[in-house]
């Protein structure tokens, strides 16, 4: 009898603790399933500061009024993103068509794109551009880039006679620029840091098909005096001389202080 009692408690004990875990099993679920759902990563959390340019991509663009339109099409050089989810996928090659032809007239050649940056997100970094004020659009691709506002491109001029886009080393060698349609000029910048008060800046005029500097200013900190250095060149027939050359604002005041003349354009 004790035997058949015992075997009998150990059964029931053993029922016992699988409904209790089945109890606490089902509990558990029921307070999971009563918790908030977790909050999801915020989409801007995950967004890419760069393009992704994988899919590559295409543009068209008037060159002048009397010619067929231009398709230019991006082929991608497909890269992984980084380790922080941004694109680094840039330019392999830019096919260049005219008008409705599918055959291309041209590819883009003479930028080194092995060393071009994924440009940042939301900039107009393929452009058409007049650089040499002839009344035609040229072609402007954004290939680096940095914090402080400084830019590098590559630069194709529109050839009419031969009707074909050429690399230009030296516009591509310009930087960040502005364009002054009213005067014909071009001028450019680099921001050293300081807020901009370490910088260069430039003025080119066309000649030729190239450009010509005809203002040059640079300002730079020295630690030694802990003062700006501000120099200023102009053209003065086919010579730069300098106009314009200053320490600080006073001996007694040194600084700092920006460049400051009449001619100033930074």
């Amino acid at each position: 009898m004790r035997e058949r009692m015992a075997g009998f408690t150990l059964r029931y004990s053993g029922r016992a603790c699988l409904a209790i875990s089945l109890s606490l099993l089902l509990a558990a679920a029921v307070r999971a399933q009563q918790q908030p759902p977790a909050a999801p990563h915020s989409p801007a959390a995950s967004k890419s500061i760069t393009q992704d340019l994988s899919f590559g991509g295409g543009f068209v663009v008037s060159v002048t009024p009397n010619l067929p339109k231009f398709t230019f099409r991006i082929i991608p050089d497909v890269q992984p993103k980084d380790q922080f989810g941004n694109a680094t996928s840039t330019v392999r090659d830019i096919e260049v068509y005219s008008g409705d032809s599918t055959v291309p007239l041209q590819h883009l050649t003479g930028c080194e794109w092995f060393g071009m940056e994924a440009p940042p997100r939301g900039e107009d970094w393929f452009r058409a551009v007049d650089f040499n004020f002839d009344g035609n659009q040229d072609i402007y691709v954004l290939t680096n880039w940095g914090a402080t506002g400084n830019e590098q491109g590559c630069i194709w001029l529109y050839n009419t006679e031969t009707r074909r886009f050429e690399y230009s080393a030296e516009f591509s060698n310009l930087g960040t620029f502005t364009i002054d349609p009213a005067h014909k000029t071009i001028i450019t910048w680099g921001n050293g840091g300081m807020a901009g008060a370490v910088h260069s800046a430039e003025k080119y005029k066309v000649e030729n098909n190239r450009p010509v500097l005809v203002y040059e200013e640079s300002q730079n900190w020295d630690r030694d005096k802990k003062q700006f250095h501000c120099l200023v060149k102009e053209l003065r027939g086919k010579a730069l001389v300098t106009t314009h050359d200053e320490w600080g604002r006073t001996a007694d005041n040194s600084g700092p202080a920006p460049c400051e003349h009449s001619s100033r354009i930074f």
